[in-house]
């Protein structure tokens, strides 16, 4: 007896996978069903961004925004009748944003002229906390129905902490990458603590 209800539990698990937009960048998950009113599902995103800031006569400067994320997330379908979903779980983040400011043009102070080589470059890295909960609510269920397309979509937060600022520099720059100058920028910052995720996705179930 208990064999076959072994048996016949596996088989009523379905897959799934979706393709999905967000506000972490394209992403990829895999879907697995436990029962009608449970889902898990792992997935990875990426996204990345080359900007010029704005430029001056005095100097250059440029970020790279290099977003990438996997999910090990559960969802959790209160009403069975029904596709609105409550998920949870744990968001390994790699996010990192760089910066780096360069001098345009010489400077001359007190009959000394310096050159951009001589000023150096100051470059900022901001990284996150590696480990980041997620709640959010959604709707859709991929592995639900009949096999074939569905639609999800998702709104909630991951708590990614308190923004790690890694400032270096060379030259004549080198005193700006000081500690407390770290302290200031990671107070400046306080406010993303929790980045907002919205998603739209695609899913085919099997």
């Amino acid at each position: 007896f208990f064999s076959v209800l072994s048996l016949s539990t596996l088989f009523a698990q379905d897959w799934a996978v979706a393709l999905k937009a967000s506000t972490l960048g394209g992403n990829l998950e895999v879907y697995r069903s436990f029962g009608d009113q449970f889902n898990a599902h792992v997935g990875i995103s990426y996204f990345g961004l080359q900007q010029d800031l704005d430029e001056s006569d005095d100097y250059l400067a440029k970020a790279e925004v290099g977003l990438m994320t996997i999910s090990a997330l559960g969802d959790f379908f209160p009403f069975q009748s029904s596709s609105f979903r409550i998920t949870g779980g744990l968001i390994f983040n790699m996010n990192q944003i760089d910066a780096t400011l360069t001098p345009a043009d010489e400077y001359v102070v007190g009959g000394d002229t310096y050159t951009p080589e001589d000023l150096g470059d100051l470059n900022a890295n901001i990284s996150f906390n590696p480990v980041a909960p997620y709640i959010g609510l959604g709707f859709g269920n991929p592995t639900g129905g009949d096999s074939g397309l569905g639609f999800v979509f998702d709104i909630g937060t991951m708590y990614q902490g308190v923004s790690v600022v890694d400032l270096t520099a060379t030259g004549l720059l080198e005193p700006s990458a000081a500690e407390d100058q770290e302290v200031l920028i990671q107070d400046n910052l306080n406010w993303f603590k929790w980045y907002p995720i919205i998603s739209l996705g695609l899913t085919y179930k099997f």
